[in-house]
């Protein structure tokens, strides 16, 4: 069975979806206390302040936990959950592996960009 999920923006997410239009990353990051937080944050996760703005990430995040499941023809969907660099958590599809990467393991941003929805995040293991 393949499954086909689309991302669709909303004025919340418009600017994060513009970033990835551009390339980048987007997460908040807190003006008084300079903690990141994840991309959906309205408020600082340390500090619980309010004030936050879009900062890009360096594009790079390791595995906290990632599952596999069978696919079409033998291939594998593989989907984790991911700490960024910068130390928010978020979910991601993990390309171009056989199996599902141990924690720990090292990853690149890579950005997919599907035809009929917004761009998403995915990861590839790092070389």
């Amino acid at each position: 069975m393949t499954v086909h999920i689309t991302a669709r923006r909303d004025a919340a997410s418009a600017a994060w979806f513009e970033g990835l239009m551009e390339g980048v990353l987007l997460i908040r990051r807190c003006d008084v206390c300079g903690h990141h937080c994840r991309p959906d944050a309205e408020a600082c996760t340390a500090c619980e302040s309010r004030d936050l703005r879009w900062a890009e990430t360096v594009g790079t995040a390791r595995v906290v936990a990632a599952v596999s499941t069978p696919g079409e023809a033998g291939s594998v969907t593989i989907q984790a959950l991911v700490e960024l660099a910068e130390g928010p958590w978020l979910h991601a599809p993990v390309l171009g592996a056989a199996a599902a990467p141990p924690p720990g393991t090292a990853l690149t941003l890579t950005i997919l960009r599907p035809e009929d929805g917004e761009p998403f995040p995915a990861f590839t293991v790092s070389a």
